[in-house]
């Protein structure tokens, strides 16, 4: 119906249809921020469908003057867990009427100061940060840190118990009898990479057991991860089992070990932290700490939603067990943690 052949319907066209006010459609399309009368809404929403109006996301402001849209920066959507954690605050915002931009930093502060300048001038409802950025440029758009928060961070954050997941998955490994428990590392210690390292040191320390010279550090590619560790295995004394810091380094781990002929877990135990689904529940489950990133995405937005600066909120993880540990098959996957405590 009408003029969709030659050019988009408008606010005003569903507002002539509907014998309302352009003001009334605002509220129909924003639920508020003044009640409708059913009658009339009805009207508004039939005119909606008979033109095919598509509201311009920009076109919604809300309170405050600002868009229906909500912002996102990560280091790379080519990992799988930030890939992951995209699509829940991606389902998360729509579940709540807004749109998500989201923008790859590739570990650059520059770079994600430019996205942040961007998405700022689209008046957004709010921008996550996911690699702790503080913004180089003072602006009024709201932020949220997700994952990662500098210390003392004015802005809420939503983090994950890095350090006791850590201490937890290691902990797994030494009730199977391994004591030389190498750790996978990024290039720096910061960030999530400071409470993983540092969980691992803790449960060695605790099992009587050093942790000095079983660090190893490597970049989050995985030619170079795969470097690293076929270094570690080729030496005659090598580790009996590793924890890697992310489970796409343990992935690594395991192809690498396999490709030199090693048996994992007879040879070589394998754990990991993040719980991608990649890793959980291919065709060799590995064991890791699995992390919940759709309760994270639900509190980013309450977060926005209603602000608490300097606020945050920590969410545990569960361990996951597979079979990379030791475990034997059909271990059940997503053990909590009071189950995990009381052993193997």
């Amino acid at each position: 119906m009408g003029e969709k052949g030659t050019r988009k319907p408008t606010l005003s066209d569903v507002s002539r249809l509907a014998g309302t006010s352009t003001a009334v459609v605002s509220y129909v399309l924003n639920s508020g921020p003044r009640p409708v009368a059913e009658k009339t809404r009805l009207k508004v929403e039939e005119a909606i469908r008979l033109l095919g109006y598509r509201r311009n996301p920009l076109a919604g402001a809300l309170s405050g003057g600002r868009s229906n849209l909500v912002g996102l920066l990560v280091p790379d959507t080519a990992n799988a867990f930030f890939g992951e954690l995209s699509r829940y605050v991606e389902a998360e915002g729509r579940r709540r009427g807004l749109l998500t931009l989201l923008g790859n930093t590739g570990y650059h502060p520059s770079r994600a100061d430019e996205y942040g300048v961007a998405f700022s001038e689209l008046r957004p409802r709010g921008i996550f940060v996911t690699t702790g950025e503080e913004p180089l440029h003072d602006d009024e758009t709201p932020r949220v840190y997700v994952q990662w928060a500098v210390p003392g961070a004015a802005s809420p954050s939503v983090v994950f118990n890095d350090f006791d997941g850590a201490k937890l998955v290691v902990e797994h490994l030494l009730q199977h009898g391994h004591r030389d428990i190498v750790c996978v590392a990024g290039e720096i210690a910061v960030g999530p990479a400071h409470g993983r390292e540092g969980g691992w040191r803790q449960a060695m320390n605790d099992a009587g057991l050093s942790s000095e010279g079983r660090l190893i550090r490597t970049s989050f590619d995985r030619v170079e991860v795969g470097r690293a560790v076929r270094q570690i295995l080729q030496i005659e004394n090598r580790p009996d089992a590793i924890y890697a810091t992310t489970d796409e380094q343990a992935l690594v781990v395991i192809r690498t070990a396999m490709s030199m002929g090693l048996q994992v877990p007879g040879d070589l135990a394998v754990v990991g932290f993040d719980g991608i689904r990649e890793a959980r529940f291919g065709s060799f489950p590995l064991t890791t700490i699995a992390l919940p990133l759709e309760e994270l995405a639900i509190h980013a937005f309450d977060a926005l939603d209603e602000p608490d600066p300097g606020k945050s909120v920590v969410l545990d993880g569960a361990l996951s067990i597979g079979v990379t540990c030791g475990c034997e098959p059909g271990t059940a996957a997503g053990t909590s943690r009071l189950d995990a405590a009381s052993g193997v």
